[in-house]
């Protein structure tokens, strides 16, 4: 029982440190554009070409920690029509919740 107790416990640290990595690479970005006083500086930091520190910020930190986040708990693998397996990886998950959902009342 205390063992299970114990498992649970570090997978609860293993959980809040993955949100942890998250809010430090947002806090870091967010002192990034801390800089800027006006509308065009914040334009300007956000620019990777003008300002290369937003994109090692992104690209380092950010982007890490959310694919860390996203493939936590993902199941290795998904049902296929094809295949009748297909590897998961977070980026199908990325893939999914980008694509536009389809109504009677879209646009065409």
């Amino acid at each position: 029982m205390a063992e299970a107790q114990r498992g649970t416990g570090q997978l609860q640290e293993q959980k809040k440190g993955l949100l942890i990595a998250v809010s430090a690479s947002v806090d870091k970005i967010i002192s990034h554009f801390g800089a800027a006083r006006n509308l065009v500086q914040k334009a300007q930091l956000g620019d990777s070409r003008l300002s290369p520190d937003v994109g090692h910020l992104v690209l380092t930190t950010l982007c890490p920690a959310l694919y860390a986040l996203v493939a936590d708990g993902l199941k290795p693998f998904r049902k296929d029509l094809i295949t009748g397996q297909r590897r998961s990886n977070p980026w199908s998950v990325v893939e999914a919740s980008v694509k536009p959902a389809r109504s009677a009342g879209w646009p065409r």
